[in-house]
């Protein structure tokens, strides 16, 4: 991994932009549920029954040294965990602060603590998901000066026990916008204690790429694609569900299938966007077969397609235009330009040859192209140029009969 450990902004944006893919980890006692992360919520269950999960959550597949090299062989580059989620039980020894954590729990382990060391071991982004709201610590409620002061002493011991953290990553502000949660304060003490980690807090569905205070570095997009300008050098970052909720749910069979996971990382690339993607974890630890196929395949088309390459250092091309429904980025001068959803040659007789290729434009202030080619199997392509209208076309050959790359991706070498 390339992190260049500097306290200054440009290179943490660099850094975290440069990560691209990351793997969210949604995992605590609302796992035993099966019923997703805002399970005590919104199924109204009782705090003490709710609290006793403590003596059932093992966490015995929970095996983070394994867990980051699937995570690398899928292709993720970063990995954030959810450290305390809004039930307000902790992944972390909490050291006194109080007993609702796993170490305290059946599990009897620190799981940040094997997390941390199984991301630096494999040289994997290390991010950690923070609540900032918290329905377990009545301070929350009835002392807010209290509780402030006990989420900023939860933070410190994130920022000063496991070493080096990548980024923080908080969700739970838009639970009270009218009060003053002395962000300076907060954010003012990870910068001091890990000055190369990316701070990020949630802006929420409600309000897509919301700036917020002025020490974050990125704004979030909650399951919409990234769009828009902002008023300051900034990341983006989308996340997103494999199926419909963050924590595991048992009934929930609404699962996204690699096609649609592979468009929403070329179209979050196109827009200098990281897409941060979500599983929930079994009772256990372990991600459930269907995730783990739906992450394996996805990750054997970056390999093979051509795009790892471009998705660790493909930037947007701001001044290009590609066609409605592709996506263009742009990496020291190569252009790589995504074709979306091509036919498969031959079939059903519908394209035989040459004369049924299906064009592709593009328009803008782009330099002289020498050549463009297939990135999957290195096959010349046909184009014409016209430097003085900015436009350029070229026959985007169908996808070879037995393959269906989704976006197949043409290198336009300048």
């Amino acid at each position: 991994m390339e992190f260049q450990h500097d306290t200054g902004r440009a290179t943490r944006l660099h850094n975290f932009e440069s990560l691209a893919y990351g793997l969210f980890l949604h995992f605590g006692l609302y796992s035993l549920s099966g019923m997703g992360e805002w399970a005590r919520r919104h199924h109204r269950i009782d705090p003490g029954a709710y609290a006793a999960l403590m003596n059932r959550f093992t966490a015995e597949n929970f095996d983070p040294p394994a867990l980051v090299q699937f995570a690398r062989s899928c292709g993720f580059r970063y990995i954030c965990m959810t450290s305390r989620h809004h039930d307000g039980f902790s992944l972390y020894d909490t050291c006194g602060l109080n007993t609702y954590d796993a170490p305290h729990s059946a599990a009897g382990r620190d799981l940040v603590r094997e997390l941390a060391e199984a991301c630096h071991d494999q040289e994997m982004g290390f991010f950690l998901y923070h609540t900032t709201l918290d329905w377990w610590e009545p301070r929350f409620q009835s002392d807010w000066q209290g509780y402030l002061q006990y989420l900023r002493d939860s933070v410190r011991l994130l920022c000063s026990r496991y070493g080096r953290l990548d980024g923080l990553w908080f969700d739970g502000n838009w639970a009270h916008r009218d009060r003053d949660w002395e962000e300076d304060a907060l954010y003012g003490m990870i910068r001091e204690l890990q000055p190369g980690a990316v701070i990020i807090n949630n802006s929420s569905i409600g309000a897509l790429g919301a700036e917020g205070h002025p020490a974050l570095d990125a704004v979030t997009f909650e399951q919409g694609l990234p769009t828009g300008e902002t008023s300051r050098r900034v990341a983006k970052e989308m996340c997103e569900t494999l199926a419909s909720h963050w924590g595991i749910g048992t009934d929930d069979f609404n699962h996204k299938s690699p096609p649609e996971i592979i468009r929403t990382l070329a179209g979050c690339r196109a827009n200098g966007a990281n897409l941060l993607l979500n599983a929930g974890p079994r009772p256990d630890g372990s991600l459930t077969d269907i995730d783990k196929a739906v992450l394996s395949r996805t990750g054997e088309w970056i390999e093979r397609s051509g795009f790892a390459e471009i998705l660790r250092r493909g930037r947007p091309a701001p001044n290009l235009k590609p066609r409605e429904g592709d996506f263009l980025l742009e990496m020291k001068g190569d252009l790589f330009y995504l074709a979306s959803s091509l036919p498969i040659a031959n079939y059903h007789s519908l394209h035989k040859g040459p004369d049924d290729w299906d064009r592709r434009a593009l328009s803008g202030d782009l330099p002289i192209v020498r050549n463009i080619h297939w990135m999957d199997n290195d096959e010349p392509l046909p184009f014409v140029q016209d430097t003085a209208t900015g436009l350029l076309a070229f026959r985007s050959s169908p996808n070879p009969y037995g393959s269906q790359w989704v976006l197949r991706i043409a290198r336009l070498s300048t």
